[in-house]
């Protein structure tokens, strides 16, 4: 997934690059540099290995618990 600063940075970057003249291209080369600088700053957190899952155990082919019934006398 995306996060939102990246497109607004892609969004960014796609309009110097098509209005390299225009006069707000300072202005957006401005803000491009404030939110790289502000994604430098926050801190990333890494994400560890796969999640931790119990083993799947094989399950029995005969059942061992009896189907008769309890006598009792």
């Amino acid at each position: 997934m995306v996060d939102d600063q990246v497109l607004i940075e892609n969004a960014i970057l796609a309009f110097l690059h098509h209005y390299p003249n225009h006069q707000w291209s300072v202005s957006y080369a401005e803000l491009l540099e404030r939110i790289r600088n502000e994604q430098s700053n926050t801190p990333t957190v890494r994400k560890r290995g796969r999640k931790a899952t119990r083993q799947r155990k094989k399950e029995t082919t005969s059942n061992t618990t009896s189907k008769e019934e309890n006598k009792t006398t």
